[in-house]
């Protein structure tokens, strides 16, 4: 596959990830209305798509205090441009940052940690 997220564009600063996903997948929604539903009469559904194939990737990092810090600030704008991997190519879609999560997994004496650091970037 090669690098997953080829680099992340922050305003006028890009930023190439400093580490790999441990875990790295691509989704693609398709938007319906807030009309979209079954009839009432019949069970069937009536459609109101607005918008097809609007990017989500899942992400997950594994790292130290430095790593994980330089993840957060990469994503720490509400709008990015994303070069990503996807069928063969990379892709270059203006996306979000969904809530982040942050797990510590270990925690030294001298204060330094490895954590798990989850989010989405979703497709404008």
């Amino acid at each position: 596959m090669g690098i997953a997220i080829k680099s992340i564009k922050n305003g006028e600063i890009e930023f190439n990830p400093v580490i790999e996903p441990v875990s790295y997948s691509v989704k693609k929604a398709d938007i319906y209305s807030d009309s979209t539903g079954r009839s009432a009469e019949t069970g069937v559904l009536i459609a109101y798509l607005i918008r097809k194939n609007v990017y989500i990737i899942q992400l997950e990092y594994y790292g130290n205090d430095s790593q994980i810090s330089k993840i957060e600030t990469m994503i720490n704008s509400a709008v990015l441009d994303v070069t990503f991997w996807d069928n063969g190519n990379y892709v270059t879609k203006t996306m979000y940052p969904s809530d982040r999560e942050k797990t510590v997994n270990s925690l030294t004496s001298s204060r330094n940690g490895r954590y798990t650091l989850s989010f989405s970037l979703i497709e404008y």
